[in-house]
């Protein structure tokens, strides 16, 4: 029975992507890198930049630090991060879940304190018993490493009532990693047949879907 649920945040809980896009064309003209496409930086939502700087982007090593840096200042400093909405239909998911005794958790790749700042501005964090995030140095990273940050916050969870939602096939390959179901998406940034091919329990299209699903597992 489904007890705790970990909300994935960009692209899942909020439309991020016109601000975070913005923020990386800034930081690659800064750095003289050629602008992809539009579907490739859509890409760059979702996974820790540590993957997608070098996989998407074609970021050199030695430009990462600073890019990264640079990206965090015009996103984080300049405050674009708050320039996004959340999507239609989750704040009453959340709701629905809060007042049916669910715990609701936020599990992102985004840094934890952006994280913070985005969903208090947006009037939705008080629907999470706590906000997990990356941290600024990179050592909580991957969806798989804040999934185990969010056990060690809250110890009393297990695996067996725990779900996590997201967009991406990282949400499916970090719970598939810690052996937690996820319930793939289709209203982000990620692709359906990524959450085929990544072994998503289930996939679903609306956030009513989301309720029903949960209520019935």
């Amino acid at each position: 029975m489904i007890k705790n649920i970990l909300f994935d945040l960009d692209g899942t809980i909020v439309d991020s992507a016109p601000s975070i896009i913005d923020c990386l064309k800034k930081a690659l003209n800064k750095y003289g890198y050629e602008i992809p496409d539009y579907a490739t930086l859509r890409k760059c939502v979702g996974p820790p930049f540590t993957y997608s700087f070098p996989n998407y982007l074609h970021v050199k090593p030695e430009d990462m630090t600073d890019m990264i840096t640079t990206y965090r200042y015009y996103y984080d400093t300049e405050n674009c991060c708050l320039q996004a909405d959340v999507f239609e239909g989750v704040e009453g998911l959340l709701n629905s879940l809060v007042k049916r005794g669910y715990n609701l958790m936020v599990c992102t790749s985004k840094p934890e304190p952006t994280a913070r700042k985005l969903l208090e501005n947006l009037g939705v964090a008080q629907y999470f018993t706590d906000i997990c995030g990356a941290t600024m140095d990179a050592k909580i990273d991957t969806k798989a490493q804040v999934i185990d940050l969010c056990f060690k916050r809250a110890p009393w969870m297990t695996k067996e009532d725990t779900v996590l939602i997201g967009d991406t096939k990282f949400d499916c390959d970090g719970a598939n990693q810690r052996n937690i179901d996820c319930i793939g998406i289709t209203w982000g940034f990620g692709e359906r047949q990524d959450l085929v091919e990544h072994d998503a329990a289930v996939i679903l299209d609306f956030p009513s879907e989301v309720l029903d699903y949960i209520e019935s597992n």
